[in-house]
C-alpha cells in the first residue's frame, strides 16, 4: 500500500495530466477519470484567476479570451511549486516573450514584467526609514565611502517601451486618445514608503546611481556612474529625494 507522500505525489502528477501516472482517486457515481477532471478544472481555474489578479493590464491589452488561452498554456507548462498562491506566475512575462500568438506584441512581456514587480513590491517585508541624525553626524570626508541599503520593496525595471505610460493609460475606464508606443523606453522605480505601491520614472542618471548602490558599491562610485550617464545630474537634490521617498533606508562604512 502506498504511503501518504506517495499518494500525494501521484495525485499531483495525475492532476497535471502527466503520462504514465495512475489515478489515485476512488469515486462513486463518477469514474476516477471524471472525478479527477473535476479536480483539474478547479486547479486550473484557481491558477487562472490568480494570474488574472496579478496581470490585469496584460489581460486588458490582449482581451479575456486571448489571455485565458495563453494563461492555460502557461499553467500546463509551469506547475505551482508553492502553497502560497502569491508565489505563482513569476515566469509568465518570459513565457509571453516566446508565445507565438503574441509575437507581434513586443511590449507585452515588459508590461507583464512591470505587473509582477508591482506585486513583489506590494508583498515585500516592511522597512525602517533612514536614521537622518546618524547620517548628519558622518564627517564630510567620509561620505564618498558610505554604502547605502534600499528598502526591501524597492526595485527598478528598464524597458525599451513606455511601460508605465501603458499601465497608466489602461487604468482609465474609457481612455481618450491613443498612446504612442514609439515614444521611447521608460525606466520605472517601484517602492512602498507606506502601505501603497508607488511607481515613477527614473532618469538615466538616477537609474545608474541606484544600480551601483544596490550592488554594494560606494556613494562615490554611484555619483560617478550617475554623472557619466547624466552630466547634469544633481546629486544633492536626487539623493535627498531618494531618502525622503524612503528608497534609501540605511548606510554603513
Amino acid at each position: 500500500m502506498p504511503s501518504l507522500p506517495e499518494l500525494q505525489q501521484g495525485f499531483a502528477h495525475a492532476l497535471r495530466g502527466e503520462r504514465g501516472t495512475s489515478l489515485p482517486v476512488r469515486a462513486r457515481g463518477l469514474s476516477a477519470q471524471q472525478r479527477l477532471q473535476v479536480y483539474r478544472h478547479n486547479h486550473e481555474s484557481a491558477l487562472l484567476e490568480a494570474l488574472r489578479a496579478i496581470y490585469p493590464v496584460t489581460e486588458r491589452l490582449v482581451g479575456e479570451a486571448f489571455f485565458a488561452t495563453a494563461a492555460l498554456s502557461y499553467i500546463g507548462q509551469n506547475p505551482s511549486h508553492s502553497g502560497n498562491i502569491q508565489d505563482y506566475g513569476g515566469a509568465l512575462p518570459v513565457f509571453l516573450q516566446g508565445y507565438a500568438p503574441a509575437r507581434e506584441l513586443a511590449y507585452l512581456h515588459d508590461v507583464a514584467a512591470l505587473e509582477w514587480r508591482r506585486l513583489q513590491t506590494a508583498i515585500a517585508p516592511p522597512h525602517q526609514p533612514m536614521d537622518l541624525k546618524a547620517l548628519a553626524e558622518v564627517p564630510q570626508e567620509m561620505l564618498p565611502e558610505l554604502r547605502f541599503q534600499h528598502q526591501t520593496a524597492a526595485r527598478a525595471y528598464d524597458s525599451r517601451f513606455p511601460i508605465l505610460s501603458i499601465w497608466e493609460f489602461c487604468q482609465e475606464a474609457d481612455p481618450e486618445g491613443e498612446l504612442d508606443l514609439d515614444q521611447g523606453g521608460e525606466c520605472v522605480l517601484f517602492s512602498r514608503p507606506g502601505h501603497d505601491v508607488q511607481m515613477r520614472l527614473l532618469s538615466p542618471g538616477e537609474y545608474a546611481f541606484l544600480k551601483v548602490l544596490s550592488r554594494g558599491d560606494t556613494f562615490g562610485a554611484a555619483c560617478a556612474a550617475a554623472l557619466g550617464q547624466e552630466p547634469a545630474f544633481d546629486i544633492q537634490d536626487r539623493f535627498t529625494m531618494l531618502v525622503q521617498e524612503e528608497i534609501l533606508t540605511g548606510f554603513h562604512l
